[in-house]
């Protein structure tokens, strides 16, 4: 399992904006998939999120 998802929304000529969903290690690897194309000037937004499961008990102080 991938330890982060990122989908990256394409503008296109018909309206509706076309998501090509990517599964990643590291966060990285997003600016190479980005520059492979399709063309960057036709994002409109990339969502990422983290997909492992976290500690729940893990809070910031705690991790200092």
């Amino acid at each position: 399992m991938s330890r982060w998802h990122a989908t990256i929304y394409y503008r296109t000529e018909v309206g509706i904006p076309l998501n090509v969903e990517h599964d990643i290690e590291e966060l990285e690897e997003l600016q190479d998939i980005v520059e492979r194309g399709p063309d960057w000037n036709t994002i409109i937004k990339i969502e990422v999120w983290l997909t492992i499961k976290t500690h729940p008990d893990m809070t910031l102080e705690k991790a200092q």
